[in-house]
This record gives C-alpha cells, sequence and structure tokens, in this order.
C-alpha cells in the first residue's frame, strides 16, 4: 500500500484550518494525514519529530511571527532536509512578498481568496517535485566536485582570456603546484605555444556541441620540467561571458555532467518539459516583446481528462505513462516559437506568439486529435484532452492570462471534455 502523503499546517486561525484540511482532503481522499500547529515553536518541534511531504505556512501568526521570516530561518537551519514550504496570505497585494519568498526558496505563495482544492493539490505536488529536484541537483552536484576534484586526468577552467579561474588537484600535481595555488595563471605559462584561437581551429570545435579533438602538446611545470601532454578544449557560455575547459587527457564526462545540472535546474523531471518557474521567466519575457512589437497572442492550458480515474484504476507509474506520451505529443504538435511546459500534475501550458484565434485553434485541435490517437497498452481505454485558449493581450499580466485560460480549459470540461474552448 502506498505510503500516505504527510502534510504540516502553521495557522493560528482554526477555522481557515479546517477549511484548507477539508481542501486538502478533497484532493487527496483519504491517503492524507495533517498535522496541525497554531504556533511556529510547536511546528518547529513537530518538524524536528516527523517527516514532511509538504508544509502549508500562514504569512501572519498570532504569535507574533512571521510566516516568511520563520520559513527562511528554518530553510537556513535544515537545508535540503527542510520540507518543502507553501506561504499563504489573506492579503491581496502580495509581489514584494511573493518575490521575497521565492527568492529565499518557498516552493510556492497562494492568496487564500484565490485558494481551491486543484491549486491547492498543484501547488504541494509542485512543492514536492521541486524539492526532489534540487535533491537530485545537490546529488549531481557531489557527484560533479567527485568528478572533477578527484579526477585521474588534469583539468583546467579557464575564462575568455586564458587565465585559470579553476584546477584540479590532478592538474596541480601534474604541474608541480600546492593545493589552489594555480588559480590567476594563463594557460600559456603551463603549456607551450598555447592559444584559445588555434587550439579550437585546430581541433575544429567551434561549435558549443562538438566533441573535445585531443591533441599532442607540451608544457612545463614549475620547476621547469618538460611535460608531454594530450590536451583537448571545449568552449561553453553563460550569457555575456564564455569559458573553456582543458583536459590534459579527457574531459567528455565533465562536460555531460555540466550539461545534466544546466537541464536540471530548468526542466520538469518526468517529461522533460520546461518547468514552471522558467516558464514564468520567459513568458514575461515574451510578454514585454509582444509590448513592443504588438503582435498577437494566445495562451493554452490543457489537462487530461479523469485522470484521476486513470491512476486510480492503472496506478501512478501508469499515470506517469500517459503524461510522457501526451508530452511528446505537444513537443512534437507546437513550434520552435511556442513557449510549453508541464504546469503542474496533469496540466500543461502553451504561450503561442504572434498567432491569432484561428492559429491557436488549429493547433489546438491538432493536439487534441493527436492525444486521442495515444495507444497505451495499460490504458485501453485511451486518453483525452480539454483545451482552453485565451488572447493574451500584450498589457496583460501572466497571472491574468494564465486564469483566463483556466475559465475556458474549465467550460471545455463543462462542455463534455475532449474539446477546445476559447475565453471570450
Amino acid at each position: 500500500m502506498r505510503q500516505p502523503q504527510r502534510i504540516l499546517l502553521l495557522d493560528d486561525d482554526e477555522n481557515d484550518y479546517l477549511l484548507i484540511e477539508d481542501m486538502l482532503h478533497q484532493a487527496y481522499g483519504a491517503n492524507l494525514l495533517i498535522d496541525w500547529a497554531d504556533a511556529s515553536a510547536t511546528a518547529s518541534k513537530l518538524i524536528e519529530k516527523h517527516s514532511y511531504d509538504a508544509c502549508l505556512v500562514d504569512y501572519y501568526l498570532g504569535d507574533g511571527t512571521n510566516g516568511l521570516e520563520w520559513g527562511q530561518s528554518l530553510i537556513s537551519a535544515l537545508g535540503l532536509k527542510c520540507p518543502p514550504l507553501i506561504l499563504l496570505t489573506g492579503i491581496e497585494s502580495c509581489e514584494n512578498i511573493d518575490l521575497s519568498a521565492s527568492e529565499s526558496g518557498i516552493s510556492d505563495f497562494i492568496s487564500k481568496s484565490e485558494l481551491t482544492a486543484k491549486i491547492l493539490e498543484h501547488s504541494v505536488r509542485y512543492a514536492i517535485q521541486n524539492r526532489n529536484m534540487m535533491r537530485e541537483f545537490m546529488r549531481c552536484e557531489i557527484r560533479f566536485h567527485l568528478f572533477f576534484d578527484h579526477a585521474y586526468e588534469g583539468i583546467l577552467l579557464l575564462d575568455q582570456h586564458s587565465k585559470v579561474l579553476q584546477a584540479n588537484r590532478s592538474a596541480e600535481l601534474m604541474f608541480h603546484y600546492e593545493k589552489g595555488t594555480m588559480e590567476g595563471l594563463y594557460a600559456h605559462q603551463l603549456i607551450d605555444k598555447f592559444s584559445l584561437e588555434y587550439n579550437l581551429l585546430n581541433n575544429q570545435i567551434a561549435a558549443r556541441e562538438a566533441p573535445a579533438a585531443m591533441e599532442r602538446m607540451t608544457g612545463r611545470d614549475q620547476r621547469g620540467r618538460l611535460l608531454d601532454m594530450e590536451m583537448g578544449i571545449n568552449m561553453a557560455e553563460a550569457g555575456d561571458d564564455i569559458f573553456y575547459s582543458v583536459s590534459l587527457v579527457n574531459i567528455q564526462h565533465h562536460l555531460a555532467q555540466q550539461e545534466a545540472l544546466a537541464k536540471l535546474a530548468h526542466t520538469d523531471p518526468l517529461t522533460g518539459l520546461m518547468n514552471r518557474r522558467h516558464f514564468r521567466l520567459l513568458a514575461d519575457q515574451e510578454l514585454f516583446r509582444a509590448a513592443r512589437t504588438q503582435h498577437q497572442m494566445f495562451m493554452m492550458m490543457l489537462d487530461i481528462d479523469h485522470f484521476k480515474r486513470v491512476n486510480d484504476a492503472h496506478g501512478h507509474d501508469v499515470g506517469d505513462q500517459a503524461l510522457v506520451a501526451i508530452a511528446e505529443v505537444l513537443k512534437n504538435g507546437v513550434r520552435s516559437m511556442d513557449i510549453l511546459a508541464r504546469w503542474g500534475g496533469e496540466e500543461f501550458l502553451v504561450l503561442l506568439p504572434e498567432t491569432d484565434l484561428a492559429g491557436a485553434t488549429l493547433i489546438a485541435e491538432r493536439i487534441r486529435q493527436q492525444v486521442n490517437q495515444i495507444k497505451l497498452p495499460k490504458i485501453p481505454e485511451g486518453l483525452t484532452i480539454s483545451i482552453g485558449l485565451c488572447e493574451t493581450k500584450p498589457d496583460m499580466a501572466l497571472k491574468t492570462a494564465t486564469s483566463l485560460a483556466d475559465q475556458a480549459l474549465y467550460q471545455a470540461k463543462e462542455n463534455g471534455r475532449n474539446c477546445v474552448v476559447c475565453h471570450e
């Protein structure tokens, strides 16, 4: 039997607690354990005693504690051992609080006036997924440092002027330097005839994705002794900065690890689609561009019909297979300019730039029909989706656009599901 999820609610108002408890049971049924704390000290003791999947925290607490500040101190003290925190508030204007919460590691921030069982379920699921993603990110980072620091080959990380930013212990031993003393040196002080331009052209790796071609080179260690080496170079860009990695044997595994870490930070681990936070970032950029160019665009929100039945009848592993299959349809069904993300649970969101109503409807109908054709052996009844569309004005807030698309999606459900509805 699947282990029940355990959630802690920190709220000094018993009426709010009972309301949220009811919403959680609507979302999760009986497979849920809820603990209530009416003061931050009680909540801290419960967290020491139990392992929670998520913790819902009221922003204003009667004991004089600020829920955000309490959450910040808890994250600072426990790190990744801290349960994912979701901040709740009754105040309407909360942009500054939302920003502070996000920067502090709070998983989500919800106004109580907007709270529904569905929103709460999605927020909790997203918080748990985000916590698991960050734990995996840290595991990957530890593995990277284990590889980099203890790799048999010497590895140098250079800036665009060939200055050493970081050297692993094997490189320090190879060039006979004390630990931590190679930073600030230039590569040509270590490797004879070293030139980024020459070596990149000679190895034909101007493209970032190309493998590092190994080349015989000579250098001298700190004592002046000649070194005979095989060297490979690769390049990576981070915004306006350019970095180079120099391997004195082979750098392939290191680069693969870096790419995995970068991907992990902005993708949904199950479907490989963009996650919600990265979607918000790119969508805000597109809204800013639309305000300048005044081009028309649409928001599309879609939801798997009767997804709870799929999970209940076939299990969550089969439900995950359905999510992955629909994600593949979406990847192939949208255009390269479109911004696609898993919004949470069984919901997906697509921003369609430079698109009118006819174009948005055509894309939505094509995706809906392709989902109808998905064949999964363990779901013989097949899959359908409902889709909500809304025109996204250049001056419209992202939150407003998603809300309108969600309203259209709700209407599609009311119309019998497996259809497309556009918000009037």
